[in-house]
């Protein structure tokens, strides 16, 4: 495990990638048109899609003493729908800059960020077994940018399991196969960022695997001294789907994966894939019972608690232990059994990347199936809803 001194050396880098400073600003606003995360705010620059946006907002509001907590309670809703119209909403942006100065706004940052995304980071690096500061900045880096998992299976597809390669080698490659996703993105935004893994690889020919004090990013000074206060970070790009009741029910995958892990917790659901009442409920149950707040959300931070963000996939599920394949390894398409499997999953992501509004579950569905017809249609191509060699290309697949 690493220190705290390496900790925040991790996180520094990653608050250098996303705001240009170690440090972070509470208070920032970013809107572009072309970010799938839509707008994007504070310290790690979590956005409105990823539904982080609305549980960050949610907790700041319900402290006592919250300077701007009468401001923001009416924007709750639209952040809870992920409401488009908020993405230019001057008032808004008016306000969250300005309740960055509040330092109960810089407190419950703190505590949400780091709960929300160091914490699955800290399981993510244990369970494929990286040891090293920089290795932990690498895979934090991943959950925040976007995608950690997708480049982490594609490394392994490639290249190996780390347990075989040694830590170094595997980072490495890790960090070579991200650069070349990066670089060839559709998304124009996401080419400008293959920076980030050449900071990476010069921290590694300096070989500073320990992140000793000082190394510089981007220009910054690391020091003990710039490190004195906390520092949590950055901006998601395609991030598992916030679970929560809505109309009409979400359902998939990621919805059983939560209903097996209540289980073998010791409640009492249905494994019906499908996220109702009945299972808010539950869920409400065992955040009351972990200390979480009992809002019957199932975000990053629940999921982690949850222990499913990184585990094996349970062998008595068989749409993880037995993937549906795809007819022929190029083409994915609606079939009956649906296909399910890690090659669905990419492509959600990939989907998401585009800025297409699309689960991440592992299930090619009706859902998936529009998705990818609404990618086509705006890249000019037929609109079949199948994902042949055209369409694998266009998405960087």
């Amino acid at each position: 495990m690493i220190t705290d001194l390496q900790k925040k050396s991790a996180q520094a880098i990653v608050t250098a990638f996303e705001t240009g400073s170690l440090q972070g600003d509470y208070g920032k606003v970013v809107f572009h048109s072309s970010d799938p995360g839509g707008l994007t705010y504070g310290k790690t620059q979590t956005t409105i899609y990823s539904g982080n946006l609305y549980l960050l907002i949610k907790a700041y509001v319900e402290q006592p003493n919250a300077d701007y907590a009468d401001e923001l309670r009416p924007y709750l809703k639209g952040l809870k729908d992920q409401d488009s119209r908020l993405n230019r909403d001057r008032t808004l942006r008016s306000i969250l800059q300005e309740a960055g100065d509040d330092p109960i706004m810089q407190a419950t940052q703190d505590e949400f960020f780091d709960r929300v995304y160091w914490a699955p980071t800290v399981k993510s690096a244990e369970y494929i077994g990286i040891q090293t500061a920089l290795g932990y900045s690498v895979v934090y880096d991943g959950r925040i940018h976007g995608s950690w998992h997708m480049i982490r299976d594609r490394t392994i597809k490639n290249y190996g399991q780390l347990s075989s390669l040694g830590e170094q080698t595997w980072i490495t490659r890790y960090i070579q196969t991200r650069k070349s996703w990066l670089g060839n993105h559709s998304n124009s935004l996401l080419r400008l960022t293959v920076y980030r893994m050449d900071t990476f690889n010069e921290l590694i020919n300096a070989g500073n695997w320990a992140l000793a004090l000082p190394f510089h990013v981007r220009g910054l000074r690391v020091d003990a001294a710039a490190l004195s206060p906390n520092v949590s970070i950055s901006a998601e790009l395609a991030p598992d789907r916030l679970l929560k009741v809505e109309t009409p029910y979400l359902r998939g995958e990621d919805v059983r994966q939560v209903q097996l892990a209540l289980i073998k917790a010791g409640f009492s659901v249905e494994t019906d894939s499908v996220y109702g009442p009945g299972t808010a409920e539950v869920v409400k149950q065992w955040q009351a019972q972990q200390g979480l707040t009992p809002d019957g959300i199932v975000g990053s931070a629940t999921r982690s608690a949850l222990g499913i963000d990184d585990e094996t996939p349970d062998t008595s599920n068989p749409a993880l232990s037995n993937p549906t394949p795809p007819p022929s390894s190029n083409i994915l398409k609606l079939t009956n059994p649906l296909m399910r499997g890690n090659e669905v999953r990419q492509l959600q992501e990939a989907l998401r990347n585009a800025g297409i509004r699309v689960g991440t579950d592992g299930v090619f569905g009706p859902d998936t199936e529009r998705a990818v017809k609404e990618f086509q249609l705006n890249r000019g191509m037929t609109a079949d809803g199948i994902v042949g060699p055209a369409t694998t290309r266009a998405l960087k697949l």
